[in-house]
């Protein structure tokens, strides 16, 4: 015959688990919230992975369908191009041409991307999807142009406000403003706030702080009684 020996939890982890379960929960669900996406990073970050699956295809697609093609560059002084590219005296431009295989690889990598974006979005948490908004912003930049700062931009404030739930406890939380919460202005401001909306007070007039006495009334003389 064998017993199963179960090892007791801690007497105060218990205690307050049990006198206060709807506190943990809701500690928990606080905590949950702060670190995962609020619903506005996650319109975002979908909105970012259907635009970053669109430039991709908007880049890559004409040039596998027509392989000859060529990618044009502005010509440098001395109509000098960069490596791979030659110098097309006609157009004043570089250009390089590229086979098929080489824009399906370019498609599947900025696809990858996307996906990424999208996958970590659902998951929820704020600091992987700014890292990988970061890292599609550069991919797309590359490619692109200046089509890809909008992801730089958009990972590096998520990353921003992942640093501050660390340092902080809040996204939005502030060295002046830990919590990050809206406080309302002290009562002195509220109250000038308060009178100058209503208005200034009417006043009646003032009293004049001169002093003039009263001139003293001259008492008539008693009349004398006939002798």
């Amino acid at each position: 015959m064998s017993t199963a020996l179960t090892v007791p939890k801690g007497p105060r982890a218990m205690g307050e688990a049990a006198q206060n379960p709807r506190q943990s929960s809701s500690d928990e669900g606080k905590r949950q919230a702060i670190l995962n996406l609020d619903p506005k990073e996650r319109r975002w970050g979908l909105i970012a992975a259907a635009l970053a699956a669109v430039l991709a295809l908007w880049q890559d697609v004409p040039y596998i369908l027509n392989p000859k093609r060529p990618v044009k560059l502005p010509a440098g002084s001395n109509h000098s191009c960069t490596s791979g590219f030659t110098y097309h005296k006609a157009a004043n431009v570089c250009e390089a041409f590229y086979d098929r295989a080489h824009w399906e690889f370019e498609l599947a990598l900025l696809l990858a991307f996307a996906i990424a974006i999208f996958i970590t979005v659902r998951v929820g948490r704020r600091s992987p999807v700014g890292f990988t908004l970061l890292m599609a912003g550069l991919a797309f930049e590359a490619e692109v142009g200046i089509l890809g700062i909008p992801f730089i931009f958009g990972g590096g404030w998520l990353l921003v406000r992942a640093w501050r739930v660390q340092r902080y406890g809040s996204p939005t939380g502030t060295k002046a403003n830990p919590s990050g919460e809206r406080q309302p202005p002290p009562r002195e401001a509220r109250s000038a706030r308060g009178k100058k909306a209503k208005g200034p007070e009417k006043k009646g007039p003032v009293a004049s702080k001169r002093y003039t006495p009263k001139t003293p009334k001259k008492k008539r003389p008693a009349a004398t009684p006939p002798s």
